[in-house]
């Protein structure tokens, strides 16, 4: 008998690329509100929480700012640990108690009644949620598309995006009716909810669901044929710190990383400053850049499961380098293709550390692995502010550092030629 929501038609056709099934588009668009959650509290959600709550309690905004960059770089560290959790208590259970305890956490972090109890807070809020949407929430994604896993990366990352366009705007409007401490509580809240709406409605496998995996009959097929079932992983975190590949692409999807905090962390200023832009302007540009990067991020998913994880790889590294490059341009038109290229960058650089590590590490393997490979990741990205600071040191402007992110991310393209991408399963999906 054939499973749910996976039968062909009668002529024997396999689903198409965007064909996930019921089942499978409900894992995706949880996914996306994970990242949306991940982008939008730890990173982009910052930028208003921590001058408006130094503010509120009537804390220095210098002593707040400085426990952020701190605090992720403990949370890169101990969320490796979830990976190993999964693999103790089960994958599915470890996601559902990550997000709820991650919601409390939230709460707590928004009410925090000092400094020292807001730095603890905020680590833990960093962490669960980092982990509940990169180590837990991307091994069930794997889970369910190992083979359509690029296309899906595209679509899902979406909510990276959307957290970067919205989120700001979510917690002014919260702000203005109540107070930035309840609209923290809020947003925590609302992580809860999504915990307990992911233990009703997200199996950990499609086999738990009774679907296909790719929502295909044929992957199952093959993922049977060459042993590459859902199960417990018997590597070791030694064991993925041991593999040169881990290592490889830690640094290289690092360097896309990095090139991206460096710049975007600075675009406003360099419109400003540059370009002779006001600050609403400069503001519009970057605005314009996270929406582009919305359909960037889709896009780079299609060309992710058209051509293949490490040629799109290495297209994004040179495609990257003459986007920033172009930004320097004194020439207007250039100058705005560079935004477009820039922008579309944005939305596929969180594409590929998932999407690789699924391709070489297969389902049953990631969560260690990718858990691994992203501390690399976040290690090296983490870097960018320190790099930023000795360019500015020894130059004026923004030319050099452009430049030196620019080249960081060629590098990163360039160090994923040498490497070769043996997938666990082999199947041809196209």
């Amino acid at each position: 008998m054939m499973q749910q929501g996976a039968t062909p038609d009668k002529t024997g056709k396999r689903p198409g690329m965007w064909d996930f099934g019921r089942h499978g588009w409900t894992v995706a668009i949880y996914q996306v509100i994970w990242f949306f959650f991940m982008t939008g509290m730890t990173v982009d959600g910052l930028n208003v929480i921590v001058p408006q709550i130094a503010a509120f309690r009537g804390w220095n905004p210098d002593a707040v700012l400085s426990i952020s960059s701190p605090a992720s770089i403990i949370a890169l560290f101990l969320v490796m640990v979830f990976g190993g959790l999964a693999r103790m208590f089960g994958l599915k259970r470890t996601t559902v108690v990550t997000m709820i305890a991650a919601g409390v956490v939230t709460i707590a972090y928004g009410n925090a009644p000092s400094i020292p109890v807001y730095a603890v807070c905020l680590v833990l809020m960093v962490t669960l949620i980092n982990a509940f949407s990169l180590v837990l929430g991307l091994s069930i994604c794997t889970n369910w598309f190992p083979t359509k896993k690029g296309v899906v990366m595209g679509f899902t990352t979406i909510g990276m995006n959307l957290a970067s366009a919205l989120i700001s705007q979510i917690l002014n409007q919260l702000s203005a009716h109540f107070n930035i401490a309840i609209a923290i509580s809020i947003m925590g809240g609302v992580i809860i909810l999504v915990g307990i709406l992911t233990q009703l409605f997200i199996k950990e496998t499609p086999e738990e669901a009774g679907c296909y995996p790719d929502n295909d009959p044929y992957v199952a097929e093959m993922l049977k044929q060459q042993g590459e079932q859902c199960g417990v992983s018997e590597i070791t975190y030694l064991d993925a710190l041991k593999n040169p590949k881990t290592w490889i692409f830690g640094v290289a999807y690092g360097f896309f990383g990095l090139a991206t905090v460096g710049i975007m962390s600075q675009l406003v200023g360099f419109f400003q400053t540059t370009k002779g832009y006001d600050f609403q302007a400069a503001l519009n540009v970057v605005t314009i850049a996270a929406v582009i990067g919305i359909v960037g991020s889709v896009l780079w998913g299609l060309v992710d499961q058209k051509i293949g994880t490490k040629k799109t790889s290495i297209i994004f590294g040179i495609w990257y380098c003459i986007g920033i490059l172009l930004l320097l341009s004194s020439n207007t038109a250039i100058m705005v293709a560079g935004i477009v290229m820039l922008g579309a960058g944005i939305g596929g650089n969180g594409n590929f550390p998932p999407s690789m590590a699924a391709l070489i590490y297969g389902r049953k393997d990631f969560p260690i692995c990718y858990s691994v490979m992203n501390t690399i990741v976040g290690v090296v990205r983490s870097l960018s502010f320190g790099v930023l600071a000795v360019l500015r040191m020894i130059s004026d402007g923004y030319t050099l550092p452009y430049v030196v992110f620019a080249i960081i991310a060629l590098v990163g393209g360039l160090m994923i030629i040498f490497v070769n991408v043996v997938p666990v399963v082999d199947v041809d999906n196209t």
